[in-house]
């Protein structure tokens, strides 16, 4: 059997669970659509990482697929005469088309970072190149407040550089990249996934559009060719490309979301001068490059792009599972309707950005405002321009595209129109009166905000940048605030105000943990459903309430305003008197007290464990590993949804 007849397997096998599927979820029977995902999970894995498996573990993995799908016992032996030969077969061919020469492409000059931090020593291998691990990834997504999506894959941009491996990689802790000149006749960028806490991957492609395209649309004031900004952009669906072509065309992301846009009318290249467009669908999807270059290089190949993102590979339209290169892997988790994602975010940074956090961890700088940016920095700065700009912006902490589009207005007046790229950095700030809080590069790493302070301080008005959220006034509006004021009056609200500011945290995110705890009903008498025993605002175990000195009884006795009281002392005793200003650790002081300080990606139980088995829901991935993140991810859901017009006040 040949890799494409294996590989055809595979997909027939994943294939068939689709009706069984279909059956589930028309009954409703949620237990057997978890177990059929999870199955397909499986095979997906088997098919991305056929070449980094033994040939045993292939032979042991296949069979226990087998055994799920149908319930029947395989027996491995007859395996090593039939797909064994092929796997390996399989993997010489993998290995053989992926060998590579080596790389001697120079390191770029870093021109945006000054002579007192070039001096310093660069975090490089041997080979010359730089590390991008997962560290360098969070410390990105914090500086420029972009919430991190926990316990599934988010795709990433750097425009400027590429991976060191052209066949692309798996997932993994960390992975060399070059950097590049952007090149608008050839791949030279690198495109990735990250899975917050299980690693990265990186493939090689494109994030500019093909010169030859953009020329022939110069005359056209550049309209039908666009090239995207940098940002984070919140919805990529898994569908057809190119929409009008359905399923004649081939499997892809598809934009959903408002994206930002630069058209050029005078040149083959972008620049500040060229115009900005934000909001609407351009079209611009994340797609086959069709091409993976010269004996598998793709820094020598060209690449189809009219703005879309692309990824060095092949595909045959109309089939799926034809992909070939890098994309085949890129593509695999989203590929087939029974997949575990479906959607995804799109971030896409400058190369350089990724070059200053490896060598400097942007020591000196300050935290960065851009499209996608959300949190109480952005209110702020909100404010700032409605106040000093006359913006009329809506006050809700999301850069969306009334704020992009306000801010490149300001910088094309302020500073002219060759600076107006639509990130806010320290100079425009300060043009509002707004001085940005700096950035954190260890504080970010370690499960922190990433930034000295929560909220941007108004020049001669505001308080020092702390690592600490400012003590909310009494009175002031929260998460699931109209829900306790309902419930229990005022002073409910303003003794967690009075609590937060004791315990060093946000008042929203203590009431997002009460929330999550009490299923929204922020009852002092709420059982734990699942018997534990626990009880409360917090769910106090009975050994915990006889510690700080009363019992379940009691608990359950007190109003929500007495039983306040003991939750202060509850985080007192827990973290004596470290500052949370992370919704994480403020839930692992409830949930695992041992990870509070911890990174997000730590792992607090490991599939076998009693403490596993009671919190399994909690692994969202199902990789039999329980993280801080994904752990106070549905914590961090519950705070959403307490923000909300209907909780939030």
């Amino acid at each position: 059997m040949g890799y494409e007849q294996y590989e055809q397997e595979l997909l027939v096998l994943r294939r068939s669970l689709e009706a069984p599927f279909a059956k589930a979820q028309a009954a409703g029977d949620s237990a057997e659509m978890q177990r059929l995902e999870d199955i397909a999970g499986e095979i997906d894995d088997l098919r991305i990482d056929l070449g980094l498996h033994t040939l045993g573990e292939l032979a042991f993995n296949l069979a226990r697929i087998r055994e799920k799908i149908d319930g029947h016992k395989v027996n491995l032996d007859s395996l090593a005469n039939g797909p064994l030969s092929a796997i390996k077969k399989a993997i010489e061919d993998i290995f053989a088309q992926t060998a590579e020469e080596s790389i001697a492409t120079p390191l770029v000059a870093d021109t945006n970072v000054d002579s007192s931090v070039k001096a310093q020593s660069p975090v490089l291998e041997p080979s010359g190149q730089l590390v991008l691990t997962e560290a360098h990834l969070i410390a990105l997504w914090r500086r420029s407040l972009f919430p991190i999506d926990v316990g599934r894959i988010t795709i990433f941009g750097l425009r400027g550089c590429r991976p060191v491996e052209f066949s692309g990689t798996g997932m993994g802790a960390q992975h060399e990249i070059v950097m590049t000149p952007v090149d608008y006749q050839v791949m030279k960028c690198c495109i990735g996934h990250w899975k917050p806490g299980d690693g990265l991957a990186l493939f090689p492609g494109s994030t500019v559009p093909y010169g030859p395209i953009v020329m022939s649309k110069i005359s056209n004031d550049g309209r039908g060719v666009n090239q995207i900004g940098r940002g984070r952009y919140s919805r990529y669906t898994a569908g057809w490309h190119k929409r009008s072509e359905g399923s004649s065309g081939h499997w892809a992301l598809q934009q959903a979301c408002a994206i930002t846009i630069q058209r050029t009318g005078d040149d083959d290249d972008y620049d500040l001068t060229d115009r900005w467009h934000v909001g609407s669908i351009a079209g611009d999807n994340i797609h086959c490059a069709f091409h993976m270059g010269v004996d598998g290089n793709p820094a020598d190949a060209k690449f189809s792009s009219a703005g879309c993102q692309v990824i060095a590979g092949t595909v045959k339209k109309g089939k799926l599972g034809s992909e070939v290169g890098p994309y085949k892997t890129f593509i695999t988790p989203f590929a087939d309707k029974l997949g575990r994602q479906k959607e995804a975010q799109y971030v896409l940074f400058d190369a350089e950005e990724a070059q200053m956090m490896i060598r400097t961890k942007c020591v000196g700088k300050t935290v960065l405002l851009r499209f996608g940016s959300y949190g109480p920095i952005v209110e702020e700065f909100q404010k700032a321009l409605n106040r000093k700009n006359n913006a009329h912006l809506k006050v809700d902490g999301d850069f969306g595209p009334g704020t992009f589009n306000a801010v490149v207005d300001f910088q094309t007046r302020i500073f002219g129109p060759e600076a107006d790229d639509g990130i806010v950095g320290a100079d425009t700030a300060a043009e509002l009166g707004m001085a940005l809080p700096a950035f954190d590069f260890g504080n970010a790493v370690s499960g922190g905000s990433g930034h000295s302070g929560p909220s941007g301080a108004l020049t001669g008005t505001g308080p020092t940048p702390s690592p600490i959220p400012p003590a909310a006034a009494a009175g002031e509006s929260l998460a699931f605030g109209k829900i306790t004021r309902n419930k229990h009056g005022q002073a409910f609200n303003d003794k967690v105000i009075g609590i937060a500011s004791r315990i060093k945290c946000d008042p929203n995110h203590l009431m997002a943990v009460m929330a999550f705890e009490t299923g929204e009903s922020f009852s002092p008498s709420i059982e734990n459903a699942a018997g534990s025993g626990a009880i409360g605002l917090i769910q106090f175990m009975p050994a915990t309430a006889t510690h700080l000195g009363t019992t379940s009884a009691k608990l359950a006795a007190m109003s929500a305003i007495d039983q306040l009281g003991i939750v202060e002392a509850y985080f007192k005793m827990q973290v004596n008197g470290r500052p949370m200003p992370a919704l994480s650790d403020l839930y692992m002081a409830v949930l695992w007290p041992a990870a509070v300080g911890k990174l997000d990606s730590h792992v607090l139980f490991a599939k076998g464990t009693k403490a596993y088995a009671q919190n399994a829901r909690l692994d969202i991935n199902k990789n039999g590993k329980i993280t801080k993140a994904e752990a106070a991810s549905k914590v961090q859901d519950k705070l959403v949804l307490g923000m909300k017009e209907n909780r939030f006040g």
